[in-house]
């Protein structure tokens, strides 16, 4: 890359420059070839190259450096926890480095100054909050700003400017250049789902994942926080329901809870809990014995069919107490979580089990019900009908739907499956019945296989399926899944992470940024930066971070 010759005033100037440029790449970001007959393609990106990347960014060869002694930020809002916050946590972020190096030749930045356009909302981000955000690095001004319609833009464009900015590990200098960033996201909702049932995640790795979210631009964490095998959740309203955890130990408290939900908020990420029925209610049952279905072998006795049903899973939808408990589990989740939305989960319903109970067939017959989606036509809108009484908002997965049931016209729906690719079909399902969806399908990133498996991920476009334009707006977004079976705080973080970073550019960016041969460079260097930060991120291909790989 050339410098400029107002920056190059003098020869030794060029030879450092020349000398900085050739000693560090982005990050000290290198992949290299899987063998040596078969040559990587492209080319790497210049030093502090963005991910995800912006709707437009342009940057010059004029250069700043930035120095830890000197740099500070300002803002013309002072009352606003967030920015303050996010001001002590990104100075630590971009100056890795504690020592301050002598003065390099050129010119200096001295500070980011932060205008936050309109009176800001500090709460709680929401479905539908502004994320947009304008950063000019002006070599005119010799100064940078960072402008935005809310907090939440702030924190976008915040984590862009330290990106932007990249270290000679030779001389320990910072610099950044000239640029112009104008940036949104493609779409609102980008999620990431962990499964905190299966294994229990600790703290730590909560909140390490929720850093690895902030540093790619995600903003909603699904937690997806109970299921058949445990409950770590401690709730007030039935606090025996922990008996159903793993250990005694392996429970998330009132105040864990708390803490994950001001440490995302704190990085402009929503936290949407999911307590999922009626199916996948074992652990809940171990409690409530009495509202689970009890399912009948064709002989006429209670027991497990397998693979049709368990002896205990399915919640019993003909019982009034059956929703009184559900009613009440939720009213406090939506008390706990500042969130507008929940998610019912409602998928993996088997109508075997239902039907081969007794009890249950004289209700059907004297309600009318010709058919089990009939039932679960009754429990899905009797649920909604309460959680709606509370003033909450709901997201369900696509079973219902698959199943004939229409839940509430107000219902978001998660595409989750996708057999031979027939997540387009669900997609055109779902919005032609007019629902909201987030998109799943196709990012369950807990099934692995050997190779760059996060080619297929960054691919994906969720609006590719045959719909009307504005059917296609009815797609708000889309999450990355990792179910618990095989992941626990050995390695969640190092599967979930780059290959979710992946999604990230998918959902922020433009349609047309979708050119792997060019992401991968920028991928790598995005991993890397994230093993810099202290996200054990695996790697994508042969390769190095430079000393950063050292300190692991």
């Amino acid at each position: 890359m050339g410098v400029s010759n107002r920056l190059s005033s003098t020869s030794a100037c060029v030879v450092l420059v020349v000398l900085a440029f050739g000693s560090f790449g982005p990050c000290n970001a290198h992949i290299t070839y899987m063998e040596p007959r078969n040559p990587l393609k492209g080319s790497p990106p210049p030093p502090g190259s963005p991910w995800p990347m912006p709707q437009s960014y342009a940057a010059s060869p004029n250069l700043y450096e930035l120095r830890p002694d000197s740099f500070h930020f300002n803002s013309n809002i002072d009352d606003c926890d967030i920015i303050s916050k996010a001001f002590v946590r990104y100075r630590k972020l971009i100056f890795i480095q504690e020592s301050v190096p002598s003065p390099s030749c050129h010119p200096r930045l001295r500070s980011l100054n932060v205008d936050l356009t309109e009176k800001a909302d500090c709460t709680y981000p929401q479905h539908g909050m502004d994320e947009s955000y304008a950063l000019t690095i002006d070599s005119k001004l010799r100064q940078a700003t960072l402008r935005s319609n809310s907090p939440w833009g702030v924190l976008r464009g915040l984590e862009t400017f330290s990106q932007l900015v990249y270290i000679d590990e030779n001389t320990n200098h910072y610099f950044i250049n000239e640029s112009s960033v104008w940036d949104w996201p493609r779409f609102g909702f980008r999620g990431i789902h962990l499964d905190t049932a299966r294994h229990f995640l600790p703290m730590k790795t909560l909140k390490r994942n929720l850093e690895a979210m902030s540093y790619n631009k995600f903003n909603v964490f699904h937690w997806h926080i109970v299921d058949d095998q445990s409950w770590p959740y401690q709730m007030k309203v039935f606090p025996n329901l922990t008996n159903s955890a793993y250990h005694p130990k392996l429970i998330y408290s009132q105040e864990n809870v708390q803490e994950i939900i001001e440490f995302a908020r704190e990085r402009g990420i929503r936290v949407i809990p999911e307590v999922d029925t009626p199916g996948h209610s074992q652990a809940l049952g171990k409690v409530f014995p009495d509202i689970l279905t009890a399912c009948y072998n064709p002989n006429g006795r209670e027991g497990s069919r397998y693979p049709h049903f368990s002896a205990h899973e399915i919640l019993d939808p003909t019982q009034d107490n059956t929703y009184n408990v559900v009613k009440k589990i939720l009213q406090e989740v939506n008390a706990t979580f500042p969130d507008n939305y929940m998610h019912l989960g409602m998928d993996e319903v088997y109508y075997d089990c239902w039907q081969s109970n007794p009890e249950i067939g004289k209700f059907m017959k004297a309600h009318n019900m010709t058919s089990a989606s009939r039932l679960e036509q009754f429990y899905v809108k009797r649920t909604l009908d309460n959680v709606k009484a509370f003033g909450a908002k709901y997201m369900i997965w696509q079973d219902p739907l698959d199943n004939n049931v229409r839940p509430a016209p107000d219902t978001i729906i998660e595409v989750w499956r996708s057999t031979n690719g027939t997540w387009r079909r669900n997609l055109e399902q779902a919005v032609r019945h007019g629902y909201q969806v987030v998109l799943s399908a196709p990012w369950y990133l807990n099934y692995i296989q050997y190779g760059a498996d996060w080619v297929k991920y960054y691919t994906v476009n969720p609006t590719d399926f045959k719909a009307t334009d504005e059917e296609k707006k009815l797609v708000i977004g889309g999450e990355a899944c990792m179910w618990g079976e095989f992941v626990d705080a050995t390695n969640v973080i190092s599967r979930y992470w780059p290959r979710a970073s992946s999604v990230a550019e998918r959902l922020w960016s433009a349609s047309y940024v979708n050119d792997p041969e060019e992401a991968k460079w920028r991928l790598d260097e995005q991993r890397c930066r994230m093993i810099r930060r202290g996200i054990p991120a695996e790697p994508i291909m042969n390769g190095y971070c430079g000393s950063y790989d050292w300190d692991m």
